[in-house]
């Protein structure tokens, strides 16, 4: 019986791994990855993460990603690899909570976040989302813990989960009132019911253990914040983020999702009063619930299901209702929306969509409950394979955002390969790039130091000519004008809106990477 229990758990485990792992760098970094990448390099150089405040994450993802670039290699799969492993220990972390929920709600919800279109996809990114989830599932736990067992290991659970959270994102202050208000409202909701329907834990409060954590956590905080103890000012952030966060909180900054507006928070003759005119694009958005829709059917049933507990039911199921509800609601109000929050969002939901399939096992009987759970697993699975290894970079899809192009490969690729083919080349070319935004270019090309970078408002240098050379098409005429070398010409596409790039090669460099082609630029006045 005992291995039965765990092989459920060692499968769903392993196929989350296959899927999570497989092709890992088939999608190319996000313009958010080369940034985190080109932090990792600056730490190289400095020996400690800057932290900044107006960067909106902590500091623990860029330290994790440090330690498995010089361990694994200075490569994409290396840079993905700690997410994968956290979004891993998330799923494992489901099935602590069979004490609270019971085996099948545990086993199916932590299937649900196995084959999750959402989950997969960003699991696959190196961003900070699946830490997020990570810590908010074991603070959850030791939440539960708490309030039911008060056993040491909750405690831990608890203060483990909110140290982690504070050094992942700053996020963590609408969780941490999301939960603090579930636990207000379902404390009021069992003193009005006229039967408690929750046992006070007899057991003595595990001091040493709780002060032991608190010191641990307060520690780990101090540690990452200060730069490993050679930054101190970067303490100082832990309270200068909640003014910059806030600005993001009423402002979209390039980020907001009008289209999904349904109605403003603010009544029109209160928009001018000044004491409500900063708040009044606060908009009620369904954004989030459209991502459900469109990807996420399980998590989606288990929203609507978790209405049910929001006044009655398992008390666990209630708390964690009111809890998820509250964290969809300041998440639909906020103007600020990307789109991998949605997994901070929506995990609560894996546990009400396997309570439905539960219930309905109960209510009927397997057969009917196997029927309710194809459809919604089987468009899970479909999604999956269809967004994470076929359409993971097409703009048409919600979830592909500041996405790199597969098309970046035709300007990067021949510039690598040039490099392993004459290691000396990597120091002895030259590059430029002008492209109103580069990312991830400069991490990818990271080792190779004679590349210089102009956005928009850069002028370009008075030598134009270089080794290889990025411009937008619509500046490739200009470029041209002042070439004086022959190039090899390539049109490449780096992300959804820019448009579309011109890469140029020198061809004296790069022939023999392109054996048999002529150069398709020769210039007006050359060399010599």
């Amino acid at each position: 019986m005992a291995k039965r229990q765990l092989l459920f758990p060692a499968l769903i485990l392993l196929l989350a791994a296959l899927i999570r792992l497989s092709y890992l760098d088939i999608k190319p970094p996000h313009f958010d990855e080369g940034i985190n990448g080109w932090f990792c390099d600056q730490m190289s150089k400095n020996g400690y993460y800057t932290y900044d405040p107006t960067n909106y994450h902590g500091p623990l993802h860029f330290y994790v990603l440090f330690v498995s670039l010089n361990l694994l290699g200075r490569n994409l799969w290396a840079l993905r690899f700690p997410v994968v492993l956290a979004s891993l220990i998330a799923i494992f972390w489901i099935f602590l909570f069979r004490p609270f929920f019971g085996r099948a709600i545990c086993y199916l919800a932590a299937f649900g976040m196995t084959i999750s279109p959402g989950f997969i996809f960003y699991d696959r990114y190196s961003i900070h989302e699946s830490w997020m989830v990570l810590f908010l599932i074991v603070t959850f736990w030791g939440i539960l813990g708490i309030s039911m067992i008060r056993e040491p290991r909750y405690f831990w659970g608890f203060f483990m989960g909110l140290t982690g959270m504070i050094l992942t994102k700053e996020t963590y202050i609408i969780h941490l009132a999301a939960f603090a208000a579930a636990g207000f409202v379902a404390l009021i909701w069992n003193r009005l019911t006229t039967k408690p329907q929750l046992k006070r834990p007899s057991e003595q409060l595990p001091l040493r253990h709780i002060a032991a954590a608190v010191l641990l956590g307060v520690s780990l905080i101090v540690f990452f914040y200060s730069g490993n103890f050679r930054n101190w000012n970067g303490l100082a952030g832990l309270y200068q983020a909640i003014l910059p966060w806030t600005k993001t909180g009423i402002d979209a900054a390039g980020h907001g999702k009008p289209n999904f507006d349904l109605f403003s928070l603010v009544p029109p003759f209160l928009a001018k009063i000044p004491i409500f005119e900063k708040f009044a694009n606060l908009k009620l958005n369904w954004y989030w619930v459209r991502l459900l829709l469109d990807y996420e059917w399980f998590a989606f049933a288990g929203l609507l299901f978790s209405a049910r507990f929001l006044f009655s039911g398992q008390p666990a199921l209630r708390y964690l209702a009111i809890y998820s509800w509250g964290v969809l609601f300041a998440y639909s109000i906020i103007p600020y929306k990307t789109p991998w929050c949605v997994i901070s969002i929506a995990w609560p939901f894996l546990f009400f969509g396997a309570a439905l399939i539960e219930f309905v096992a109960k209510r009927s009987n397997r057969l009917v409950a196997v029927f309710v759970s194809l459809p919604l697993f089987a468009q899970a699975a479909w999604k999956s394979y269809d967004l994470n290894f076929v359409r993971y970079d097409n703009p048409q899809e919600r979830y592909v955002y500041v996405q790199t192009d597969r098309e970046y490969h035709t300007f990067v690729d021949p510039i690598l390969a040039k490099g392993a083919k004459d290691p000396a080349s990597i120091r002895e070319m030259s590059g430029l790039i002008l492209l109103s935004s580069y990312f991830p270019i400069p991490w990818v090309l990271g080792d190779f130091p004679n590349i210089g970078y102009f956005s928009k408002d850069d002028s370009w240098p008075e030598k134009i000519d270089a080794d290889f050379i990025a411009v937008e098409g619509g500046k490739a005429d200009e470029l041209e004008k002042r070439l004086k070398d022959r190039y090899f010409k390539a049109d490449f596409r780096l992300r959804d809106g820019m448009e579309e790039c011109r890469a140029y090669f020198r061809y004296e460099t790069f022939r023999n990477i392109f054996p048999g082609r002529q150069p398709e630029f020769e210039p007006s006045q050359p060399n010599g």
